[in-house]
């Protein structure tokens, strides 16, 4: 079972052996959140669809630079903490401060990819950078770091399938910053896509509702 709830409504009444994002008052499980409530095998949960984005170790996210020290980087990630990146892992040895100039490898404003790599609880977050770190783009575009985690979850068929109607250049970060390269038109057209991904709460049919939306002949099916 699934279905669209808002914060406070009632998803199950019952005995559940286990519940997440929901409060349980007496028999009711309540949601805590905006998202899609999932009932199955015992378990009650709600899959968050707004918020910020929450870190996990090994997840891929886009951050922007926002001050640049001698020691480290720090970034943007678009969660209730930053990120940041010691000036080792950018010259990827042990460096002296006093040496080297963080700021000829990465500066204010800059997109950077890279990997969760520790989360130390109420303090910033760790990042290790990709070994393609720095991201160039022609737009940026934020989409809710739930529906992001829901694309990684798909295995890349979406965001796969974007790519190929749009011709555009794409890096998604599990964090909901999503960077676009390539003409007007093909900005216009994902942003159409990322539109479609906002607005639909049903991601059942998110698929096929993409590829309606970006073939010129309103296809709703891939054959």
């Amino acid at each position: 079972m699934s279905k669209l709830v808002v914060p406070g409504e009632i998803v199950a009444k019952g005995n559940f052996r286990s519940w997440v994002n929901v409060l349980k008052k007496g028999e009711e499980y309540l949601s805590l959140f905006v998202g899609r409530a999932e009932i199955s095998g015992g378990r009650v949960r709600v899959i968050r669809l707004s918020g910020p984005y929450i870190p996990k170790v090994g997840d891929f996210v886009i951050g922007v630079v926002t001050d640049v020290q001698p020691l480290a980087a720090t970034l943007d990630i678009n969660s209730y903490v930053n990120g940041y990146i010691l000036a080792n892992a950018f010259f990827k040895r042990r460096i002296d401060p006093s040496k080297f100039d963080l700021s000829n490898k990465v500066n204010i404003g800059d997109l950077v990819a890279a990997r969760v790599k520790k989360i130390e609880r109420g303090k910033d977050i760790v990042l290790q950078p990709d070994q393609k770190w720095k991201v160039e783009g022609d737009a940026i575009f934020y989409i809710s770091p739930a529906k992001a985690h829901y694309l990684y979850a798909s295995r890349s068929r979406i965001p796969s399938k974007i790519k190929e109607l749009t011709g555009a250049e794409l890096r998604l970060g599990a964090n909901g910053i999503v960077v676009v390269k390539g003409d007007l038109k093909k900005i216009e057209m994902v942003k159409r896509a990322l539109d479609v991904i906002e607005s639909t709460y049903n991601l059942n049919g998110l698929y096929n509702e993409i590829i309606k939306v970006l073939n010129k002949d309103g296809k709703s099916a891939d054959n």
